[in-house]
């Protein structure tokens, strides 16, 4: 099995794991592992702009981890968002540069939120843009890994919701 593949595979195993995770900085330090093999996968591939994406939002991920207990670490924060726009435009390869980009600017913002069912809808619409970023440079491990974090997101946020109506008072 080619490295590219061995590390995609990992890539795939951690992005299905980490949205199963209840806390936020549980959820963010998996996605750091993710970003770290992902980012080695897209290197791998000659897919810069995937590959330097994913340096960055593992970056991101953690820089967001005190943003819970610290407001003033949020302006730290969002200057990091001013990079999406630089990385796009020096790693530009068309298409996949928009869809990465745009699965960039929405990991900032939904790990922006300190609220984990804002946080994990953004992260949601994020996989939804890594899913086109993934066809256009034929990434299967890629492909495998959106289409599980997508299923393991979307049964996490079923069960934060089911949960969140369980507390309420009945009327």
């Amino acid at each position: 099995m080619e490295p590219s593949t061995i590390l995609g595979v990992l890539g795939l195993a951690t992005n299905a794991t980490w949205p199963l995770f209840k806390i936020r900085k549980h959820i963010l330090l998996g996605q750091i592992l993710a970003c770290i093999f992902m980012m080695l996968h897209f290197g791998l591939l000659s897919a810069e702009t995937g590959a330097v994406i994913m340096l960055v939002a593992g970056i991101q991920a953690a820089l967001a981890i005190p943003l819970e207990k610290s407001n003033k670490f949020k302006n730290i924060y969002i200057i990091s968002i001013l990079f999406v726009p630089l990385i796009s435009w020096y790693t530009w390869h068309g298409l996949p540069s928009i869809f990465s980009s745009m699965a960039l600017m929405l990991f900032c913002f939904g790990n922006l939120q300190v609220k984990i069912v804002n946080m994990r809808v953004l992260l949601l619409l994020c996989i939804v843009s890594w899913v086109g970023h993934n066809i256009l440079i034929g990434s299967i491990p890629g492909l495998l890994s959106n289409t599980l974090a997508i299923s393991t997101s979307i049964y996490a946020l079923y069960n934060l919701q089911a949960s969140n109506k369980s507390l309420q008072p009945d009327p």
